[in-house]
């Protein structure tokens, strides 16, 4: 993915958080990332990225905690 092509996904998830509102983003963010999963040949390719995301969340409050 190109960092243009980044950009715009990112923008359009950001656009989409906002419409659904605070209390659907996790429902939206859940059926986004199951549906991201299922794009990948293996467990061993979506473990690590789980792990990665699990480690990122303990170590690194959120604005607003």
């Amino acid at each position: 993915m190109t960092d243009a092509d980044l950009d715009t996904s990112y923008t359009a998830l950001c656009r989409a958080l906002g419409e659904v509102g605070e209390q659907q983003a996790p429902l939206l963010l859940a059926m986004l990332s199951l549906s991201l999963l299922g794009r990948l040949d293996s467990a061993a390719q979506a473990l690590p990225l789980i792990e990665r995301a699990r480690e990122r969340c303990l170590q690194e409050p959120l604005h607003g905690r």
